[in-house]
């Protein structure tokens, strides 16, 4: 059963936390890019965010992972069931939902960030 709540709240939180720093992440890859230490740097701006992005996509797949193993071992209950079972499998299905959603916004966002001018004058 323990086994179970870790990868239940490694599968609530893993998604959300991964999108929030890939968020971050890509805004410091965009400004080391779009300033003139960046750009002499050789900050290679399409490669470092794939590659922060594409990292957190596969972190956040793994979450949905341990979502659905805690989702196939609860199989024989409901959500509905009493504790611990029930909020196991309560939270392991709200947290596959919400990977899904979190993994859909990682694609976006590299895809905007890749193909589209990162820097331009306002």
């Amino acid at each position: 059963m323990r086994r179970l709540e870790i990868l239940q709240w490694v599968g609530l939180f893993g998604g959300a936390l991964l999108w929030g720093l890939g968020h971050v992440v890509g805004y410091g890859i965009t400004e080391a890019h779009c300033s003139s230490g960046g750009v002499a740097g050789g900050v290679h701006f399409g490669l470092a965010e794939g590659l922060v992005n594409g990292l957190a996509w596969a972190l956040a797949l793994g979450s949905a992972l341990a979502a659905l193993s805690v989702i196939l071992a609860t199989r024989e209950s409901s959500y509905e069931s009493p504790p611990p079972v029930g909020r196991l499998r309560f939270f392991a299905i709200a947290a596959l939902v919400a990977n899904t959603i979190f993994m859909t916004a990682l694609l976006f966002y590299v895809l905007g960030t890749v193909f589209n001018v990162a820097c331009r004058q306002a």
